[in-house]
Order: C-alpha cells, then structure tokens, then sequence
C-alpha cells in the first residue's frame, strides 16, 4: 500500500495536496504507533492479522481461507483488486482484564463520546484495531471454526471501509493544516461540520442516515461471504451460548439475544442501530429490487459517483429524490 488507500482523492492546489499527503504519511507510515495502542489499551496484547491467520488450524483456516477467496472474487466484481493489508490489522489477542474478543468486541468498558475507542478501521491510520474471537480467561475454548468465522466477519467489513472512497482537502481547523474530509462514500461533509443527512430520530426503525446506511451494507457484504464460506465448508451452527450467536451475527441472521455478557449487549445494539434499519430502509425504498439498490449503493460507496445511485432513485420516485430522502435542512455552507 502507498500512502493513499485505493479510493482516496486529495483536492486543492498541487502545494495544498502536498501538505495533506505529508500530514497522511506521519500518520499510517507507523500505524501502531500512531494508533497509540499501548497508551489506550494497556491491558490488551496486540499482534497484527497476518500473524494470526498463519496460526489459524483447523475448522478456523478452512473457513478462513474459503471466505478470503469469495471476498476477493466480490471485491473483484465491484472493481476492487485490493483487500486490506492484514499487517494494518491489529489484534487484540491476549488481555489482563479478561473479556469476550471479536467483532462486537469493544476493547475497552466505555465508549468514547467520539467512538475513538471503539474497534474497527481508522481511516487516518488506513488500519484496523480489532480483537480474536473467544474467551480471554482462558476457561473456554471456542467452537471450532468460530475464530475463523468471526475473523473472516471482521475483515472482510473493514476492507469495505479500507476501499471507501474519501476526499481530502486542508481544514480550517488545527492552524489552517487539519485534514478535511469533505466526502466520506455517499455522504458529504461541510467545513462547518454539518454532513449531508442527520442523525434517525430516537425509535426510527428504518433510517435515512447515510452512514448507518454505508455502516449496514457492509455488513450485508461481510455477512453474506461469511455465510457463503461456511456453506462451502459444511460448517455448523453451534448449539448455544455466546458461540451461537456470534455465528448467527457473522452470516447475517443475528436476532437480539439476552445480554448475558457485554459482547451480547453490544451485538444487540449493532443489530438495532444498523442491521434492522438497513434491513427496513432496503425494503421501503428497494421493495423489490432492494438487492440491485444494494450493489448501487456499494459501488457508488467505493467510487465516490453519485449518478447512478441518483439515477436509479429518481427513475422509481422522480427527479431529486436522493436529496428529498438524505439531505439534512442543516447541511449548510
């Protein structure tokens, strides 16, 4: 990887682009350093993926690799050859704090109120911060194939956020230096810090928010080579406890589950605040062709071309219906 990710546009005069690539580059030239992971997570050991998948064995590796083949064959199709580097990939592995690893893993008991603690890409380091599957007290073991299933879930939805396409250009923020990322996929993003669509109202159970939309059909991607891997593998649905239902989460059939543990809780709020209104945006807006919505807004997620996700809106419900769904009447100049 250079130092752009495959999607990534800078604007601005040739000096102005120069400045962002230069501030870009101290930043994802030493990721795990910038990631500041020992200062944020002191209780966690991180190794990075590749790492990881060359111990995998088993259940695990068949899984895995079946998957990582079909996620490439899909990438492929949307016009992405590249799939994250797995050495961006760090993983929690091991933890003095005990706790259940992968993906609704939140690394640490509370949430930051600007998420930086959560898991999951960091799109100024161009990596990942993510955690392997199963108990970290070391009392349990998890079903086999579940590490590589949950692994597979994971990555396969952080290169949807790896390929994303992102325009840059110079803030106004931090002395007239900072990075202003004034597209993000389908959504935009004034200097004033007001985005395109606004946030769903409390106890929506559709959305009109397009990041939760980007967040939800990534997930849709990773879910569906995850399903389609364990398919091809011939693996099984482990019979209860948390096992269950990670394996259900990762092939896109996760219902909320009694919050036992912290890592249910937070695939129940995963499930409610972007699985199900996904789920019911895709059905009143797509109806019946909401698969081929889907694979628009994919492709118009990583190209950053708006047209035929507007062209394909205004053909079933008239001119300018893009802005009449998303737009915020806050998104102002």
């Amino acid at each position: 990887m250079g130092v752009l990710t495959p999607n990534e546009k800078l604007t601005g005069t040739t000096e102005q682009k120069r400045e962002i690539l230069d501030r870009l580059t101290r930043y994802r030239a030493e990721p795990r350093r910038t990631l500041r992971l020992a200062e944020k997570y002191p209780h966690l050991r991180f190794i990075t993926m590749d790492e990881v998948v060359a111990d995998l064995f088993g259940a695990d590796a068949e899984v895995f690799t079946a998957g990582l083949e079909l996620a490439r064959n899909r990438f492929a199709g949307l016009g992405q050859p590249e799939l994250l580097p797995m050495e961006r990939v760090f993983m929690a592995v091991e933890s003095d704090n005990g706790g259940h690893g992968g993906f609704h893993d939140r690394l640490l008991p509370e949430r930051a109120p600007d998420d930086t603690q959560a898991p999951g890409y960091r799109y100024v380091q161009a990596a990942a911060v993510i955690s392997l599957y199963g108990d970290r007290t070391g009392m349990a073991s998890p079903a086999p194939g579940m590490a590589g299933v949950d692994l597979l879930h994971a990555y396969v939805h952080d290169c949807c956020h790896y390929l994303t396409f992102r325009s840059y250009r110079l803030g106004a923020g931090d002395g007239g230096y900072g990075i202003h990322r004034s597209q993000h996929g389908i959504n935009f993003r004034r200097v004033s810090g007001s985005t395109y669509s606004s946030r769903d109202p409390q106890g929506a159970t559709s959305t009109r928010n397009l990041g939760v939309i980007m967040e939800g059909a990534f997930d849709v991607d990773a879910t569906t080579v995850t399903r389609d891997a364990v398919t091809k593998t011939g693996l099984s649905c482990p019979a209860d406890g948390i096992d269950h239902h990670a394996f259900l989460d990762a092939v896109g059939e996760a219902q909320t589950a009694p919050a036992t543990a912290p890592w249910l809780e937070s695939m129940n709020g995963y499930v409610r605040g972007i699985n199900a209104p996904y789920s019911a945006f895709l059905t009143e807006v797509g109806g019946t062709d909401s698969r081929e919505l889907h694979e628009v807004i994919m492709t118009a997620t990583f190209n950053g071309n708006l047209v035929t996700l507007q062209s394909w809106l205004d053909e079933r419900y008239g001119p300018g219906e893009f802005t009449a769904l998303f737009r915020s009447c806050a998104y102002v100049s």
